[in-house]
């Protein structure tokens, strides 16, 4: 049984998935989309005829899957190339890292991959044998599958990352990116007054991944406590963690899974500050590390910052790592076979 990840694109993704091939059988199909997804979205909506391309992609992209293998979608990309897969001979999987809001929003509005009156619950998901959500809520309404967070890291480089943790930042600071959103405006401007009054500097970015850098200053309220630049690499992502002392999670409104940002700041030792109230539910939950943020208790943060924590146990963050969840999805098959 192999493992294919369908355009698992994202930087963090493909240093996972080449972490995975050392000690299982996967492999990375990132070019299904490739003269593919915007000659089938313009045969679709001029009404031609286009099963002859879609089997045609088929037979030159698809042709090395047999029956048992399993092809690993992502929730974001699957929309560009829905039609290519969905009635291949295997076992499709579907994994959601955003809710189901989210997506229709990014699909129909940013991405323009679902029409208007498409949804993506009735166009994507009955594709698949099997579909994943890291969101409690979605899991409930949708009738999905729980799958834990998972980092691109492996058992053994969570380990080691745990051996090389920075205890002694030189500054205290507290890191935020993440995409300009209006209730992420108004929790960085009431948070960091607080976090300033205690010495802590504040590394706040804020995204728009629509407009060009030189617009964004024009379309976005402006403040002396964030940002507004550029996305930022993964890994570059994970620098700022490192040299952090707190991490701030901001969701969406109506998500109940965590992030990755969650996961790293446990990872790493730091101190989380989060509006997921669902977090309580998780095992790697501590109040001495985690602030859950309310709007009654801003005032409650300055004594947060003053308390010393225990670092969570590998055993536990273990489930949250690359290996558990490839582990999980092939277990799924081999059980019922």
């Amino acid at each position: 049984m192999t493992i294919y990840f369908a355009e698992w694109n994202a930087d963090y993704e493909k240093y996972m998935i080449n972490a995975l091939k050392h000690e299982y059988d996967v492999i990375l199909y990132n070019k299904l989309m490739k003269h593919f997804r915007d000659i089938n979205f313009s045969l679709e909506r001029k009404n031609f005829p286009r099963q002859w391309f879609i089997k045609l992609n088929q037979l030159i992209k698809l042709r090395k899957l047999k029956p048992d293998d399993i092809l690993l979608c992502s929730g974001f990309a699957i929309s560009g190339f829905i039609d290519l897969v969905k009635d291949v001979n295997c076992h499709r999987v579907l994994v959601l890292r955003d809710t189901i809001d989210v997506l229709n929003n990014s699909m129909k509005n940013k991405k323009k991959w679902l029409l208007q009156d498409e949804d993506y619950i009735t166009k994507i998901t009955p594709h698949f044998d099997k579909i994943y959500s890291f969101d409690f809520d979605d899991c409930k309404k949708y009738k999905f599958t729980y799958l834990n967070q998972f980092l691109p890291f492996t058992i053994f480089e969570m380990k080691k990352i745990r051996e090389e943790v920075n205890y002694n930042v030189a500054t205290k600071s507290c890191f935020f990116i993440g995409e300009y959103l209006n209730n992420r405006v108004e929790v960085i401007n009431n948070l960091a007054p607080i976090l300033l009054d205690n010495n802590y500097k504040t590394d706040f970015h804020l995204i728009n991944y629509n407009l060009l850098p030189k617009k964004t200053e024009l379309n976005f309220k402006k403040s002396d406590y964030y940002s507004l630049g550029s996305k930022i690499g993964y890994f570059d992502n994970i620098e700022k963690v490192k040299q952090s002392d707190i991490i701030l999670e901001i969701g969406q409104l109506g998500q109940t899974g965590v992030t990755l940002r969650a996961i790293e700041a446990i990872l790493f030792n730091k101190k989380l500050i989060t509006t997921n109230k669902s977090i309580k539910e998780y095992d790697f939950y501590s109040p001495e590390q985690i602030f859950i943020l309310e709007k009654e208790n801003y005032t409650n943060i300055s004594e947060f910052l003053q308390t010393d924590f225990l670092p969570i146990p590998l055993e536990i963050l273990y489930q949250y790592s690359a290996d558990e969840m490839l582990k999980t999805i092939n277990s799924a098959f081999i059980t019922s076979n």
